[in-house]
């Protein structure tokens, strides 16, 4: 055997070993999910038509419909996307560097609008969201996209995991399409939460302030870069956001979910909190399109913004629990 054909084997044989690797590391995980089962559950939920599963998705982009399958993926870790989806990533959406003191705030109306418009989307659009592995970067975007006022928004239950377990194309995203001239058919900010809304509701029995981040985070013996300090919300209940889910990051039932929150929220408002307003529009979406809770508000600020106003500007009504020694 030559040594170019020795060369041209061991390359081969590193390749083999390394796709996984690289699958390991970068690619996103599949997740079979059964495709009926999966319907069935989505049909329980108080809004079913804010959910859609990947077969039901491939469907609607084979049509005629007006839809555009927007993801939000990490560009780091090198995931493939839905065939004939757009992607975008958190700073697409977010806020100017110089906007606020603080970052992890969303994007003006305008800027959304000037996203979808490039999209080519229209007030008539059927908008999907997914993510991948966590899924609540969707959960964000479509939140966001609510706000605009447009109707028909859809979180891809399961996201890109889900489409890729089911052998869906992906690949070939960001089509080019002709741009629209969108507008805000109803843009609201009826559900947000304010830092003054959260002031009020610590020591207002009427409302529940509910801490979706990791419990390291809640305790305050851990804190993620962006934040100014450890610690909670006073009164804030912790529930992680991830405890909606299901081991394959689809959604649980509603029966599941009701055992989950239907005590906590019952005859309450509710402001989710999480680091930046990220994980808690998870537990947004879910209070509100699975259980049909109505008052239930995204706190945007999240901590980064409550932790900036005890350790950094010393506001009024700032206060923090679980801030160590």
């Amino acid at each position: 055997m030559n040594k170019k054909t020795l060369a041209a084997g061991v390359l081969a044989a590193a390749a083999v070993v390394a796709m996984p690797v690289y699958r390991a590391i970068f690619g996103v995980e599949a997740v079979n999910v059964n495709a009926t089962e999966q319907a069935l559950k989505i049909a329980e939920y108080a809004n079913a038509d804010a959910f859609i599963t990947p077969e039901a998705l491939q469907q609607l982009m084979e049509s005629d419909e007006d839809v555009v399958v927007i993801g939000s993926l990490n560009p780091v870790r090198g995931n493939r996307p839905i065939q004939g989806s757009f992607t975008v990533w958190r700073s697409d959406y977010s806020a100017s560097g110089d906007a606020y003191p603080f970052g992890g705030m969303r994007t003006e109306q305008d800027e959304m609008e000037q996203l979808l418009s490039g999209f080519g989307a229209t007030t008539e659009s059927t908008v999907v969201v997914y993510a991948a592995d966590a899924h609540h970067d969707a959960a964000r975007l479509y939140w966001q996209v609510k706000m605009l006022g447009h109707e028909d928004v859809r979180y891809l239950d399961g996201g890109l995991n889900a489409w890729v377990g089911a052998d869906l194309p992906t690949g070939n995203g960001n089509p080019t399409v002709e741009a629209t001239d969108y507008q805000a058919p109803n843009y609201s900010e009826a559900e947000l939460a304010t830092f003054d809304m959260v002031v009020n509701a610590t020591s207002d029995s009427d409302w529940v302030i509910i801490d979706t981040r990791g419990l390291g985070e809640h305790d305050g013996s851990q804190t993620l870069s962006g934040a100014f300090g450890p610690g909670a919300i006073p009164a804030s209940q912790f529930l992680e956001w991830t405890t909606a889910l299901n081991e394959d990051t689809t959604l649980k039932s509603a029966d599941e979910l009701k055992a989950i929150y239907g005590d906590l929220i019952e005859g309450k408002k509710v402001i989710s909190y999480c680091q930046s307003g990220v994980r808690s529009a998870h537990t947004t979406m879910v209070l509100k399109e699975v259980l049909g809770a109505e008052e239930v508000y995204n706190y945007d600020g999240s901590w980064i913004e409550w932790s900036h106003a005890h350790y950094e500007a010393e506001q009024e009504g700032a206060a923090v629990i679980n801030a160590g020694s």
